[in-house]
């Protein structure tokens, strides 16, 4: 594993690099792509439609529907209202501990 010194005055530590957690990004990202895919269908709506509702472009859906892309905080509050379900409803399966650990 990777460290590196953290600079904030409360003391050293060692911080995991994002090389190490990429397993754990990517592994989160499928999760949430599914969870995505799963509230869409239930709403019975077309990717096209959800990517309406939520003011994203049409391509976006599928990659994020896959994993295959990095959503950024507005985008996940745009799916929680469309979905209308509250943001924590987008990460069930989340582990309660840092990945990787």
């Amino acid at each position: 594993m990777a460290t590196r010194k953290s600079p904030h005055t409360h003391g050293r530590s060692e911080v995991r690099t994002r090389k190490d957690l990429a397993p754990a990004i990517k592994r989160e990202l499928k999760r949430l792509g599914r969870r995505l895919r799963e509230l869409r269908t239930e709403r019975g709506l077309s990717q096209e439609e959800a990517a309406e509702i939520m003011g994203i472009h049409p391509k976006s859906m599928p990659r994020l529907e896959g994993g295959s892309t990095n959503p950024t905080v507005a985008t996940l509050v745009a799916a929680a209202v469309a979905f209308k379900v509250p943001l924590r409803d987008l990460f069930p399966d989340i582990e309660e501990e840092v990945p990787g650990k």
